[in-house]
This record gives structure tokens, C-alpha cells and sequence, in this order.
């Protein structure tokens, strides 16, 4: 009811005020609209540039993000490099660019345990491009494992009942 009446009465006032008073309220009102529409836009344009700058500063981020991958990344790559020459160096890792007698005394230090010479092809078969590439495996790693017993890096002891012999390293 009380919204009634207020309308009226602001109809009333219209319509009683004279043709200049009127306007002067219209131009009240659109200067008042005015600095509104102002203060919006002004809001608007600043909230505009405010996201402008923060997608650059995440685009910048994930440049950033993707820079230090990019970094650690290599430098991993470079740890395991350094890692496997460290273990090439100390022999812990098998080097395809040693000496065949190398290779034999490594993979029976790497087994752990004394090895026929069937056994030591089958490994190196699996570890070495070169020892594929023979015709014999057998002939190619017999005269090898021949050098290494009279260097005396390996020992070969003749099991009874059993073709060859079962290769240690000394003691």
C-alpha cells in the first residue's frame, strides 16, 4: 500500500512542477547517470587490463615452468651419464669397449657364483653387439676364456661327470 502511495505522489509532484524544473531534473539525472557510467567503465577498463596482465604473468610463469623442466630434465640426463661412467670406472656396470677377458671376469663378478661357459655366452649374448655378430659363439669365447685361465684371472676346475669346465674367479 505504501508503494501505492508513493507513486502517486511522484506522479503529483510531476505534475505539478513546471516544464524547466522538470528539466533540470532530467539533466540532474543523466549528469548523476553520467559519473556512474564513468566510474563503471573506468572499473571496467582497469579489471580489463588487470586480467591482461594477469594472463601475461601466466604465460610468463608457464614459459618459466617449462624452461626449469626443460633444465631438469638435461640435468638428469647429465647424472646419469655421470653416474654410468662412474660405474664404468669402478667396474660396476658392463663396458662393451673392454677387453674380452674383461668382460668374462665381469660377469662372473657380477654372477657371483661360478659359471660354465654356456652360461657366460647366454649373458653375453645379451649384453654385447660384437659377441652376436660371431659365427661360434662357443669357438669365439674359448679362446678368450684359454687366456684368461693362463693370465690367471679366472680359475677353470673339471667337474666330474660333466663336458668342460665351470669357470670362478680366484680367490
Amino acid at each position: 500500500m505504501k508503494d501505492l502511495v508513493m507513486k502517486y505522489l511522484e506522479r503529483f509532484v510531476l505534475d505539478s512542477q513546471s516544464k524547466s524544473e522538470l528539466i533540470n531534473k532530467i539533466m540532474e539525472l543523466q549528469e548523476r547517470d553520467k559519473e556512474w557510467f564513468d566510474k563503471y567503465s573506468n572499473l571496467y577498463k582497469s579489471k580489463k587490463e588487470s586480467e591482461k596482465r594477469l594472463e601475461e604473468r601466466i604465460k610468463e610463469y608457464a614459459d618459466r615452468m617449462e624452461e626449469v623442466f626443460k633444465m631438469h630434465a638435461q640435468g638428469q640426463v647429465i647424472t646419469e651419464e655421470y653416474k654410468r661412467l662412474v660405474d664404468l670406472k669402478l667396474g660396476n656396470t658392463y663396458n662393451i669397449n673392454a677387453t674380452w677377458i674383461d668382460k668374462i671376469v665381469f660377469v662372473l663378478k657380477a654372477a657371483g657364483r661360478p659359471m660354465r661357459s654356456a652360461e657366460i655366452i647366454q649373458v653375453l649374448l645379451k649384453n654385447d653387439m660384437t659377441f652376436r655378430t660371431l659365427t661360434d659363439h662357443q669357438k669365439g669365447l674359448s679362446a678368450h676364456l684359454t687366456k684368461a685361465l693362463k693370465y690367471g684371472r679366472i680359475i677353470g676346475t673339471k667337474q666330474k661327470g660333466q663336458n668342460g669346465y665351470v669357470f670362478s674367479l680366484p680367490e
